[in-house]
């Protein structure tokens, strides 16, 4: 996760957040060596989800193309704040994004500032098109740690062929912002990361990124492979060169080059709550295919943690991870934790 600052993570250690992280990663380790589930502490590291709501229509994204088959909303503040309240002492990292652009939440910095009244590490991601000037003055006395900025083409042309209804000068007028403000208020954070998917149509223009980057102040910038589900959406959007390429494709079939290896960490380290407060295993599954419990129904994380329909989703883990379907797309595993 190259997009975390080791000082910055280390300012939100607490004795408690230490022990707790300890089990977890302890209590894995002992599942992945003995292949019985053993579950010890509480997520570290959490996800929440201001919205599955998007202004953008990116077409292999499935809240861009319509193919979201959860209900669109947005979590309250009530619910974020039951939630944050309840893992408090056991996170130490907050990703406060999913699916849908996280600013469309009226609540969003109000988010951002309970966390950090918490002393957690905080980050999002967001397309940019919110980051006018009130805005992006709004984050920066937030105490956003970090954010991400998708920018998937550096002229108006390449952007907008996946970032449809996307304008790339609202984009970089809104990081600007960011960056005025954040020097204006002589604030280090937060740390502004341009993301890039490499796609076939953008990918000539990747020897221009980092002066792109450059001149709009960014911190880092992130490369990223895309994500395609079918041979159709790799024959438009894979890149020619296969070093940014997640798959191999022979034929009519697509396959992971790096599969993970050993059971995957994120079961027994991190969790994700929906808008509507259910709990789902992790990011890969945007759909909410498979829920866990939900903060609509209890106010506490162990009964969802330890329940029954977890510990059945850790032993598919152990037993045979292909056979759960968002795992086809993932390379996280014992090999790749260790």
């Amino acid at each position: 996760m190259q997009e975390i600052p080791l000082h910055l993570i280390l300012k939100t250690v607490t004795l408690k957040r230490i022990i707790n992280a300890g089990k977890a990663i302890s209590s894995f380790l002992l599942s992945a060596i003995t292949k019985r589930s053993v579950v010890w502490g509480k997520p570290f590291i959490l996800t929440v989800e201001p919205t599955n709501i998007c202004n953008l229509k990116c077409p292999l994204c499935v809240t861009g193309n319509s193919k979201m088959l959860r209900k669109a909303g947005m979590m309250d503040f009530q619910t974020y704040k039951k939630i944050l309240d309840e893992f408090a002492d056991s996170i130490f990292y907050l990703l406060l994004y999913q699916q849908g652009e996280p600013f469309i939440n009226k609540d969003f910095i109000r988010f951002i500032e309970y966390a950090k009244q918490k002393n957690i590490f905080v980050t999002t991601s967001t397309n940019a098109h919110y980051l006018d000037e009130e805005t992006a003055t709004a984050t920066v006395r937030s105490g956003l740690d970090t954010i991400i900025v998708s920018i998937d083409g550096l002229d108006q042309k390449s952007y907008e062929k996946y970032r449809v209804n996307g304008g790339l000068k609202t984009v970089t007028e809104g990081i600007k912002s960011l960056v005025l403000e954040r020097k204006k208020h002589k604030n280090k954070t937060p740390k502004i990361y341009l993301q890039f998917i490499v796609m076939q149509h953008n990918e000539a223009q990747l020897s221009q990124l980092n002066n792109f980057a450059e001149s709009l102040g960014i911190d880092k910038v992130l490369l990223k492979t895309v994500q395609v589900e079918n041979k159709k959406e790799a024959e438009e959007w894979l890149p020619l060169n296969p070093d940014y390429r997640r798959y191999e494709v022979n034929g009519g079939e697509i396959r992971t080059k790096t599969v993970g290896k050993g059971p995957c960490p994120r079961p027994w380290t991190s969790t994700l709550v929906n808008w509507d407060g259910s709990v789902v295993p992790c990011c890969f599954d945007k759909h909410g295919v498979h829920i866990k419990g939900s903060f609509k129904e209890t106010n506490n994380i162990d009964e969802i943690w330890q329940s029954e329909n977890y510990g059945t989703f850790r032993h598919g883990i152990l037993k045979n991870r292909k056979e759960i379907d968002i795992c086809s797309n993932c390379s996280q595993g014992l090999k790749l934790y260790i």
